[in-house]
């Protein structure tokens, strides 16, 4: 039940964020503990839940991107540490700072955040000389102590970041180059089958056929007590000729593969990556079938490289006289300013779909992404 509320994303930091709130209720108590009920008590606990809230709420949510929401409850946080500093006579509150530091790294770059620090220190540093009756050189150092809290929480967090987008980044080259050994090993099994077919049909069978026609001639001239044997001959040539045709059309026949199959066979070679088939296609052309499923091949290569995508649907249905396959993924966001999402890999798609009218669009989402393809199916 409790996987079902808490996040996987909260589940695997939970030692991080829960001595982040042991920190908050520590202070909090130290802060109000011994004040008097009034008014300066009822604000620095709305000030201290307000603070909470607000952190636990960046924390909460798995998108910890620098979005507009994000950056404001950032900067009420911000304001109301800065607030508790200077109502604050055991000189605690500005460890809050810290916390603070520590979703930083998720919402700005380095450079960004470590200006956001200095600002942050600075304005503690006027509020602290100017409330409390420290030196200034006690000031600093007091100041400069939690500067340097703030800058180990920041980069602490920031490494295991790093870490992370690493495993990420490692996880979709390897299921990329899973996908790319598939579609290497699938089509030179293709391209070595359709050799050896083309093979027997254009050596040996075109050297049976002129055989058993040289024997068919050579019948008409021998004498007759050899005519028994050029028959046999005969049967023999056009019996191997018969059964080099009929592997050759089985062989070509093997070429007739399924297109859903060779999909599922493609997912189940991925980690953690599932198909679902809403409508499969149907389609006459095996040449449409292999240029459709190298389209898809690709589509689902690029969404785990550019998308880290792990569920794929695939949906198709007739528009006049068009056939419309799309394939949906749930990968992070494409828009059209990500460099790799709009390139010249859907000109070469294009292009392989040229002698069926086919065109391929990428459409972008908040969800994923969606490769649109429409042909025109043949016979071959």
């Amino acid at each position: 039940m409790s996987k079902l509320i808490i996040p996987e994303h909260l589940r695997k930091d939970w030692l991080l964020h829960f001595s982040g709130f042991i920190t908050w209720s520590i202070i909090c108590y130290i802060s109000l503990e011994s004040m008097s009920i009034g008014g300066e008590f009822f604000l620095k606990l709305i000030a201290f839940v307000i603070f909470y809230i607000s952190f636990a709420w960046i924390i909460f949510v798995e998108d910890r991107s620098g979005t507009l929401r994000n950056k404001v409850l950032l900067g009420i946080k911000i304001v109301i540490v800065l607030l508790l500093i200077s109502l604050d006579k055991y000189k605690l509150s500005a460890i809050l700072l810290v916390l603070i530091a520590t979703v930083l790294p998720s919402m700005f770059t380095r450079k960004q955040s470590i200006i956001l620090i200095v600002l942050i220190t600075a304005v503690h540093f006027v509020l602290y000389y100017a409330y409390f009756d420290d030196s200034f050189l006690t000031s600093l150092l007091h100041v400069v102590i939690y500067f340097m809290l703030q800058v180990f929480g920041f980069s602490a967090i920031e490494m295991a970041h790093r870490e992370a987008k690493a495993k990420e980044e490692f996880a979709a080259i390897n299921q990329e180059l899973l996908a790319t050994r598939f579609m290497l090993k699938a089509s030179s099994q293709k391209q070595e089958r359709l050799r050896i077919s083309r093979d027997l049909h254009d050596v040996i069978g075109h050297q049976l056929t002129a055989l058993s026609l040289n024997l068919e001639v050579a019948k008409h001239k021998v004498p007759e007590d050899f005519k028994p044997l050029l028959q046999e001959n005969l049967q023999l040539a056009k019996t191997l000729l018969t059964d080099v045709r009929h592997v050759v059309k089985e062989m070509r026949d093997e070429e007739q593969f399924d297109l859903i199959s060779s999909l599922n066979n493609l997912i189940s070679q991925l980690p953690n990556c599932q198909l679902a088939v809403s409508s499969p296609p149907e389609i006459n052309s095996l040449r449409l079938k292999q240029q459709l499923m190298f389209c898809l091949q690709e589509g689902i290569s690029n969404a785990l490289r550019h998308g880290k995508a792990s569920q794929f649907t695939l949906d198709s249905n007739k528009v006049d006289n068009k056939l419309v396959i799309e394939l949906s993924n749930n990968g992070s966001e494409i828009t059209k300013t990500t460099p790799t999402a709009f390139g010249s890999g859907l000109v070469g798609l294009n292009e392989r779909l040229v002698d069926f009218s086919g065109n391929i669009a990428l459409i972008a989402g908040k969800n994923g992404c969606t490769l649109k393809i429409e042909v025109e199916d043949c016979y071959d």
